[in-house]
């Protein structure tokens, strides 16, 4: 099955009118990570961003760092950490 893809200019007017329309971007998440002190979890803060601005931010938690890995499919040797001040 193919989709039809249009552009603004061909589908502004639907979605004026409230017609729910969907694209694909690819943004760039920054996912802040920390232990929190009172719990067993860790809470990821998720800054969403595309090019230079920030369009949203998500914070959740996680039972375990493992879960936060495979919820991104990450691997545990992946050498993409930064540390912060």
């Amino acid at each position: 099955m193919s989709k039809t893809v249009n552009n603004y200019q061909e589908i502004g007017i639907l979605i004026d009118s409230g017609k729910p329309m969907v694209f694909t971007c690819h943004p760039e998440a920054r996912v802040t990570v920390r232990q929190l002190s009172n719990k067993d979890t860790i809470k990821a803060t998720i800054t969403i961003s595309i090019s230079d601005t920030c369009v949203g931010i998500v914070e959740t938690e996680y039972a375990s760092i493992k879960d936060l890995l495979d919820a991104f499919q990450i691997d545990d040797l992946a050498e993409i950490w930064e540390v912060l001040d």
